[in-house]
């Protein structure tokens, strides 16, 4: 496994776990907005230390893309944090640059271009000679680059059932210019049978990629999907696709 899947992996795990009710209120770091979006040359996040002690923290830029459905972070210049290592006072707050290099400006660049921004609480020098364990915090949070030609532009979805050996998927394809966020995905059979999917986000598909999500049932022979696309509630029709596809 390469070392940016891995880090992908528990990027998503850690701030997944830190944004659990009862946690993300917890003393500590927090870091808003949830998502950025640059349409010019530079955005901001605000870092802020809701403890009673002061902490430091590494700001990474990765540019982020999708390979057969599964997230993929590679190391890049094109968007840089500025200060990547920072240290906050208790109960202060710490602003974040993210610029955009040349490279990322150049005019052949996608309409737009997808990368996150990995948070990491560091463990205080004087916990680390400790032998106790030290729980800090990962935060992993969308940054999208975009031109003023795709500023309004939507997903293109198309939805599909597969049927294959180890049982039916719902299959989501994006041949958009656009990312599509997906949240609160529910499929509703032709028979009427509601199958939840997932409540609140349940992942993103990239421009010209595709999502799978496992269905329970043996079989399904099409239907609608009701689901949110980047905030926007969306009804739409499910095609059945042969075997194999």
């Amino acid at each position: 496994m390469s070392a940016s899947r891995s880090l992908h992996r528990v990027a998503l795990t850690l701030s997944a776990w830190a944004m659990l009710p009862g946690i993300a209120q917890a003393e500590g770091l927090q870091v808003a907005p949830v998502s950025v979006t640059i349409p010019e040359r530079s955005g901001t996040v605000w870092l802020t230390n809701e403890g009673g002690e002061a902490l430091r923290a590494q700001v990474r830029v990765f540019r982020w893309s999708q390979d057969n459905g599964e997230d993929v972070l590679a190391e890049t210049t094109d968007l840089v944090a500025s200060p990547p290592f920072v240290s906050i006072p208790a109960g202060a707050q710490q602003v974040v640059r993210l610029v955009r290099t040349a490279a990322a400006a150049d005019p052949a660049a996608p309409c737009e271009q997808t990368f996150r921004i990995v948070v990491d609480e560091l463990p205080a020098a004087e916990r680390q000679a400790g032998d106790g364990l030290q729980y800090v915090l990962r935060f992993s949070v969308p940054v999208y680059l975009t031109t003023p030609a795709c500023a309004e532009l939507d997903p293109v979805l198309t939805w599909r059932i597969e049927q294959g050996s180890e049982g039916s998927a719902l299959v989501v394809a994006n041949t958009g210019q656009v990312r599509a966020q997906l949240a609160d995905l529910s499929l509703v059979a032709a028979g009427g049978t509601r199958s939840d999917l997932g409540g609140g986000l349940v992942g993103y598909v990239l421009p010209g990629q595709q999502r799978h999500f496992v269905l329970n049932s043996a079989a399904v022979s099409g239907g609608t999907v009701e689901v949110s696309v980047n905030g926007s509630r969306v009804v739409a029709p499910v095609a059945l696709a042969s075997s194999g596809q």
